[in-house]
């Protein structure tokens, strides 16, 4: 079995074992051996918990940089309209992507197209949808991962429709390499995103295949640069500059409050934000609760995707310019109605490869093995005593069973069955008393 790739590195040498980033893990993706932080790597969904509770910076999220793509001939920025919302008043849109042209991209790519195509391809598909419901989107990468991992039941729930922004770095690269006789592979598509889980869905598809999009880069790393080039340029400089790439407000609105929701209300939506809401919502969908939810939209983040852990403004001001924008904008334009037009017929949204539930370490092997390792993993819980402490390394008592089960861990990593443990707890974690 391969290794999942993921958007977190753990540096070992800041790493000093405290259990913060396990307890918050919500697929039990990490564990704590010789009091360093370690991933399991099937079971990690990228959701980002991790990274902002690590008290001592440990843990931060994988992006590339400018520099990286100077093996490419021209480069593209596909930038998450997120973007468009982090900016102080009198920073406008066209200095936004005034401001991506400065720091070394060659063009800017408006994806309001792409969206529209998506929207419809969607609606389409859940109109012939004679399957279980509800339909799932597949635009947040976590909620992928986490019914890969923790509701492999539910793929076939996943609609297999490609996402605007893989739309959009296809079409980019088409584009320009006819318009400049350039190769495509001399051409990057870069995601200006506000997660790093979609610095993953672009390095690692779900469905295994080559993405679109060469990379990633995050909000906060181009923020300062897009903020000084800006205030450089003076208040409002931009604002009837060419380069404004909003034409309409679809390129906003799925970032607001009624995401996808508009596509037809006969199909029963519902829209549901933060993790463990998402959690919630598929245990109930599992338990048979949701029968009447005919289509479902869930994001990782609270509030979507203006909510990620590497955007910089606040996710509710950056929701009020949203706002402000889109009083500002019509609904569409003549031009994207002509190329929606044109596109659709043509265009091929079809996932590359189906998602498939991913492998995970104790369910994999043939029947009896796991018969025998459920029965190990029962017994060794029934002898432990059910405190879910952390002591051991491993997030509850069930999960340490587990790990007893798969040969990963033994039933003396429990403070209760090993003196030695607890003392080694003892030395590693209180810190001797000063005396005055």
């Amino acid at each position: 079995m391969a290794d999942a790739a993921h958007g977190f590195k753990i540096d070992q040498e800041k790493c000093r074992g405290c259990l913060s980033c396990m307890r918050v893990c919500p697929t039990h993706a990490i564990r704590v051996k010789r009091f360093k932080a370690q991933h399991r790597l099937d079971q990690c969904i990228d959701c980002g918990l991790c990274l902002p509770v690590c008290p001592d910076n440990a843990i931060s999220a994988t992006t590339c940089s400018v520099a990286d793509l100077d093996r490419y001939r021209f480069k593209v920025a596909v930038p998450c309209p997120v973007l468009f919302g982090q900016f102080p008043t009198g920073i406008t849109p066209a200095q936004i992507v005034e401001g991506l042209l400065a720091v070394g991209f060659d063009a800017v790519w408006d994806y309001s197209v792409e969206i529209a195509l998506v929207a419809r391809a969607i609606r389409d598909y859940l109109e012939q949808w004679t399957g279980p419901t509800p339909l799932i989107s597949v635009s947040c990468p976590v909620v992928v991962r986490l019914v890969q991992v923790a509701y492999p039941r539910m793929v076939e729930q996943l609609i297999p429709i490609q996402i605007p922004r893989e739309l959009a770095g296809r079409e980019a690269k088409r584009r320009y390499s006819a318009q400049l006789g350039l190769h495509e592979d001399d051409i990057a598509a870069i995601y200006i995103t506000p997660c790093q889980a979609k610095t993953i869905s672009i390095l690692q598809p779900a469905e295994g295949v080559v993405s679109n999009l060469d990379g990633a880069m995050a909000i906060t790393d181009v923020y300062n640069a897009i903020l000084a080039y800006g205030k450089a340029q003076g208040v409002d400089a931009g604002r009837d500059s060419r380069r404004d790439l909003i034409r309409n407000s679809s390129l906003l609105r799925e970032h607001v409050s009624e995401g996808l929701g508009r596509l037809d209300q006969n199909q029963r939506y519902l829209r549901v934000t933060g993790l463990s809401n998402t959690i919630q919502v598929f245990d109930d969908i599992e338990k048979g609760r949701l029968r009447n939810v005919g289509f479902l939209e869930a994001h990782s983040c609270w509030s979507g995707c203006s909510g990620g852990n590497l955007t910089v403004a606040n996710v509710y001001v950056t929701r009020t310019k949203f706002h402000a924008l889109m009083r500002t904008l019509p609904q569409t334009d003549p031009e994207t109605d002509a190329e929606l037009s044109r596109r659709y017929p043509h265009e091929d949204f079809s996932l590359a490869a189906p998602i498939r539930p991913r492998p995970i370490r104790g369910r994999t092997g043939t029947l009896r093995q796991r018969v025998q390792m459920v029965q190990l993993a029962e017994s060794t819980l029934a002898s432990l005593p059910g405190l879910d402490c952390g002591l051991c390394g491993a997030p509850t008592c069930k999960e340490l069973a587990k790990d007893v089960s798969t040969g990963d861990a033994g039933k003396t990593d429990c403070v209760f069955f090993s003196k030695t443990r607890l003392d080694e707890l003892r030395a590693a974690y209180v810190r001797p008393q000063r005396h005055e």
